[in-house]
């Protein structure tokens, strides 16, 4: 299964293959990425030969996934660059084929996919892929404006501009998802947390991406949990919706005006 935004494509719209600027993103971070993808990838194997997906609750499977799921080893630390986006792609390409596998599985072939009853069942496993998902996500965002906020004026083409709003608009949806979850009665603390701290952790960056009408729809919806929660969950809502609010609207926020 592919992510929505196919890294051949991406890497044709921003013509980044012949970046010559330091990539802060190393070799090391982009093997692990890769090498933990293998090892899930064949535990997945094994699993859906029973009948079901790697689990969270399973030790032996916790220790892949949180190995696939490490942001140091596998992303570095930003600041990203122009130069990281052909490394961000395929790491983005495999956490986004993960977390769709968890939601549209089904052990019935030809069966279709039940996302709630899979949400509800691999909540350990979704919140913890949404989580990593949307942090790969914002460090594309943050490497995309680094390219967009180089390239002459002349060079941002169609295809250009609506690969990125393409990608923006996969994100808000990410978010949204995310949003959903968190309402779900059926969602335990743990995982909530685990989501509501990944949109507050990254609500900056991506803030600052998104336009200001989709920023007033992401308010909104924050604005509707906001009574379900309390203490640090609380804290954590308040802090997206506050970057959401208040944040500087950079290269990517304005796109459609360039």
């Amino acid at each position: 299964m592919k992510y929505a935004f196919p890294t051949l494509l991406a890497t044709i719209w921003f013509g980044l293959l012949s970046s010559t600027a330091s990539a802060n993103m190393s070799p090391s971070n982009q093997s692990e990425a890769a090498a933990s993808y293998q090892k899930l990838d064949a535990l997945a194997r094994q699993t859906r030969a029973q009948g079901d997906l790697p689990r969270w609750s399973i030790p032996d499977h916790a220790r892949v996934l949180e190995r696939f799921w490490n942001v140091k080893t596998t992303l570095g630390a930003p600041p990203y660059r122009s130069s990281d986006v052909p490394a961000l792609l395929p790491i983005a390409d495999r956490a986004g084929a993960l977390y769709k596998t968890y939601l549209l599985f089904t052990s019935q072939p030809g069966a279709l996919p039940d996302t709630a009853a899979n949400t509800a069942k691999y909540q350990d496993e979704v919140s913890r892929a949404a989580a990593y998902l949307l942090k790969v996500q914002a460090a594309e965002l943050e490497a995309i404006a680094d390219f967009v906020s180089t390239l002459p004026a002349g060079e941002m083409t169609a295809p250009r501009r609506t690969g990125l709003q393409q990608v923006r608009l996969g994100i808000n949806e990410m978010i949204t998802s995310m949003i959903l979850m968190v309402r779900s009665p059926g969602l335990n603390p743990a995982n909530r947390d685990i989501l509501l701290s990944a949109l507050a952790d990254d609500a900056a960056v991506i803030a600052a991406s998104t336009p200001r009408a989709d920023r007033a729809a992401l308010v909104a919806q924050t604005e509707a949990i906001l009574p379900a929660l309390a203490g640090a969950e609380h804290e954590k809502a308040l802090t997206f919706k506050s970057a959401f609010e208040n944040g500087e609207c950079g290269v990517l926020c304005t796109l459609e005006t360039k």
